[in-house]
């Protein structure tokens, strides 16, 4: 895994513990799908820009 800032660093922490010590099962099915949308949100951008930046057309 890539070294993460001391600040994100410190948001992955914070949020962890929020994971932790959450028991609501609806509430965590919300966060994982949040979770997952912005991750496919992240790997479509990364594609793009990668796509951009060597000059490939994206299909």
């Amino acid at each position: 895994m890539a070294h993460l800032s001391l600040n994100r660093q410190f948001m992955v922490e914070s949020q962890s513990r929020a994971i932790d010590s959450c028991s609501d099962v609806d509430e965590l099915r919300k966060l994982a799908k949040t979770l997952l949308q912005a991750w496919q949100h992240q790997a479509e951008f990364s594609e793009m820009y990668g796509a951009q930046a060597l000059g490939l057309q994206r299909s």
